[in-house]
């Protein structure tokens, strides 16, 4: 590493020596000049001070002069708010007598308007109403069964939910007078119908007043139908002398039809009591075993019933009578009391029994005779008997085939109209009935029938131990006998 060495660095105008008034004069030279330039630095500084005083101070005026303008612009705006303020205040206070009085006002047409909906809710509920009933009048009208469409106003009062007009309220008025007005009136038109049997059938559709519908088919059969029915349907089963009234009203030579005020009521009641010749056309094939099973029962009851009432049981004093009979005469007394009773099973049966015969054989024959009397008051109760259980098992073989032919023609003919299964179903119950009428009453008499019989063998044996024992307690007379 090289180090240099330190020397003293000495201007050489140090070295000279010169005297105390050069350097005085060295002195000044250089410093006159320096201070001149620092006092023109200072005048230069001064100047520009001021011009920033001045400067200042115009600004200073300016800002003044700006703020003394925004004072009054503030002011003017100020007061021009407080006289906008007061405006609204006063705007205000006329909407709020404004917003008083339209509540007010309010208040009184809430009033009203609950007053009048009030009024439209009444007028609305009668109208409704009186649309029901007038909808469940006219549904049993003859008229609304040649005219269906009729009721479709009504069906829309009932759907809707708004308030009926007028035109809705004309309407109902307008369909109650048309109602009125065919009450007076007659008419026959052509048009299709359903008869009896479910189905369709094309003649001539018989209409007076709003109460009488029948029918006339091209066949010239008539027959009732159900007023208000649409399709027009004909009752189950039209009366003979309806049927006879209409035609003769259809051919012009009667006046006279079968009208049903009471619209339906009285009808079903007539229906309700049908013939005979209807319960039995209605019954079918197997009605007619039924009706000869219970005949046949009918006439084996009448016959046994005869024959067993007029048996008679032993007289209360019978058994004093034998042994009078027996004291007196001994056995020929006997036999000449119990010949005197012939209606009286006991005495048939002593009869069968020798008294001077051995007690042995006595007896044997007394029991022959107890079975075969007992055997003619029984014949016939089983046949009773049978009778009463075969009548229920034909009935419920009705029930079975008139089921058939319901499924049969529901198969055919779909269940839309059920008055096609009521042939069958016709049947059916009246064969069940048949036959619970015919077994019920057949029971009932086999089982009197049948006390009756058991109350005669009762006396019969009764009898029998009492002749045993009188001829038991006189061994030595029968003996001599």
């Amino acid at each position: 590493m090289i180090r240099l060495a330190r020397r003293p660095i000495v201007f050489p105008i140090l070295r000279l020596r010169l005297c105390p008034a050069l350097w005085l004069l060295l002195c000044l030279a250089v410093a006159v000049p320096v201070l001149a330039r620092t006092a023109r630095a200072a005048d230069d500084a001064t100047a520009r001070l001021d011009g920033l005083a001045r400067d200042m101070t115009a600004r200073t005026g300016a800002v003044n002069k700006l703020l003394d303008l925004d004072r009054d612009q503030l002011r003017t705006k100020v007061a021009a708010l407080r006289k906008a303020r007061d405006a609204e205040r006063a705007r205000l206070d006329k909407a709020v007598a404004e917003l008083a009085r339209l509540r007010g006002e309010r208040a009184e047409l809430a009033a009203r308007y609950d007053a009048v909906a009030g009024e439209m809710r009444a007028v609305e509920d009668a109208v409704r109403s009186n649309a029901a009933q007038a909808r469940t009048l006219l549904a049993a009208s003859a008229l609304t069964s040649l005219v269906p469409d009729r009721l479709a106003p009504l069906d829309r009062v009932a759907r809707s939910r708004d308030f009926p007009g007028l035109p809705t309220i004309t309407g109902l008025g307008g369909l109650l007078l048309d109602e009125i007005r065919s009450g007076a009136t007659a008419e026959t038109r052509p048009g299709t119908f359903l008869g009896p049997d479910g189905r369709t059938r094309t003649g001539g559709l018989l209409r007076a007043g709003s109460l009488f519908l029948g029918a006339r088919d091209e066949d010239g059969r008539t027959c009732l139908l159900t007023p208000g029915s649409t399709p027009p349907q004909a009752v189950a089963a039209t009366p003979g002398e309806a049927e006879k009234a209409m035609a003769a009203w259809a051919d012009g030579a009667g006046q006279v039809l079968p009208v049903d005020p009471s619209h339906g009521a009285a009808l079903s009641l007539l229906q309700a009591r049908r013939t005979l010749d209807d319960w039995v056309q209605g019954g079918g094939l197997l009605l007619w075993p039924i009706l000869v099973i219970g005949l046949a029962a009918l006439l084996v009851v009448f016959y046994k019933g005869a024959r067993l009432f007029l048996a008679r049981p032993c007289p209360r004093d019978f058994a004093l009578r034998l042994r009078t009979a027996w004291d007196a005469d001994g056995p020929s007394g006997l036999t000449r009391l119990l010949k005197s009773l012939p209606r009286t099973p006991a005495a048939r049966v002593l009869l069968w029994a020798a008294p001077d015969a051995d007690p042995e054989l006595r007896d044997k024959r007394l029991q022959e005779g107890f079975l075969a009397e007992l055997h003619r008051l029984e014949s016939g109760l089983g046949f009773i008997a049978v009778m009463a259980a075969v009548a229920p098992l034909l009935g419920l073989l009705g029930t079975v085939t008139g089921m058939i032919d319901s499924f049969q023609a529901v198969t055919v003919f779909g269940t839309a109209n059920p008055r096609i299964m009521s042939s069958g179903i016709s049947e059916a119950l009246i064969t069940t009935q048949a036959g619970l009428g015919v077994a019920i009453p057949a029971m009932l008499l086999h089982q009197f029938l049948k006390q009756r019989v058991q109350g005669l063998a009762s006396d019969m044996e009764q009898q029998c131990a009492a002749f045993q024992a009188l001829l038991a307690a006189n061994p030595d007379k029968d003996g001599a006998a």
